[in-house]
């Protein structure tokens, strides 16, 4: 087949091929319907392949431009990444998130069980014996500890900010991702850093100033553990889809509980940075510890009335 004949038998698919490049260039991609789509893709498709075989076997004709340009015109189209709008974030945070803390607060329920028992724990035997703090503190960090819970003026507090965002999202991520241990390595994160709050606020009641000591934690402290709570309830998921597949494979078990546990996720990456902005920002600042109680209060309302938004959609 030569150059002519080439030209001949495909200039149609060609023409095609352009017009419907034009009108998504005018319109966009939605303005076409399925079908249109995929016969979009075929003459793509085509339209390459018959490229590759000018070049072959028409080098230097100049028909290769002419085809080059028509591909290269539609690649935005083809392999565009999707974006993602506001309102879809807003949407997101608005209905989708507290929607599916509701659907699955089992899971995130069992999570602080699990928080609260190592919690209670450990602070039952530090309230006993200071001594036994050591039990789930190093004893480096008991001897350190500042027990007049004064904030150093000379911290850089958005470079703490950013560590104590980094460090929180890092647990938050073990206790998710751990629960593919069948579930015991979320427990034991859960458990562990439950523990290590227990003890270091029986210190606290022993040594310090518990006022002060709250004012410090709880300001950043209520949406740092909420959203610790739920990653250890995404990754409770998991270890059930793995435990009890149900009706799927355990692969397609796993997946499926994966994707589900993302909503979630995305949830707890939120919380967390909003905490870290409190904790590096309001945290410092040298007002009544009694305000900053406020402000933790408040922070738990805000928190309840989101959660409660499905329940009330529901009512109406």
């Amino acid at each position: 087949m030569n150059i002519e004949q080439f030209i001949e038998k495909n200039s149609s698919s060609w023409s095609e091929f352009k017009n419907l490049t034009d009108l998504i260039n005018r319109k966009g991609i939605k303005h076409l319907d399925s079908k249109q789509i995929k016969h979009y893709l075929y003459l793509f498709r085509q339209s390459s392949h018959q490229l590759a075989y000018a070049r072959t076997h028409y080098p230097g004709s100049e028909v290769i431009p002419y085809i080059n340009s028509l591909v290269a015109n539609s690649h935005n189209h083809i392999y565009s990444v999707k974006k993602y709008d506001f309102s879809e974030v807003s949407n997101f945070l608005k209905f989708a998130l507290p929607y599916n803390i509701k659907k699955y607060k089992h899971y995130i329920l069992i999570a602080t069980v699990v928080f609260l028992l190592g919690f209670s724990l450990s602070w039952l035997l530090v309230a006993n014996n200071p001594q036994s703090a050591t039990y789930f503190m190093p004893q480096e960090m008991v001897e350190n500890i500042n027990w007049d819970m004064d904030a150093s003026t000379e911290w850089d507090y958005p470079v703490m900010s950013s560590y104590i965002m980094t460090n929180n999202i890092s647990v938050a991520f073990k206790a998710f991702v751990l629960g593919i241990t069948l579930g015991i390595g979320s427990i034991y994160i859960l458990f562990f850093n439950g523990a290590l709050l227990g003890a270091l606020t029986g210190l606290v009641y022993h040594y310090g100033n518990p006022i002060r000591y709250w004012s410090l934690i709880l300001p950043h402290g209520i949406l740092e553990l909420t959203a610790i709570f739920i990653a250890g309830g995404a990754g409770l998921m998991l270890a059930q889809s793995i435990l009890i597949p149900r009706e799927y494979s355990r692969k397609h078990s796993i997946i499926k509980a994966a994707k589900e546990a993302t909503s979630l996720m995305l949830g707890v990456i939120i919380f967390l940075i909003i905490a870290g902005i409190i904790e590096g920002f309001f945290t410092p600042i040298n007002i009544s510890p009694i305000y900053k109680l406020i402000f933790a209060g408040l922070t738990l309302l805000m928190i309840l009335a989101y959660f409660a938004i499905p329940y009330l959609k529901s009512d109406v």
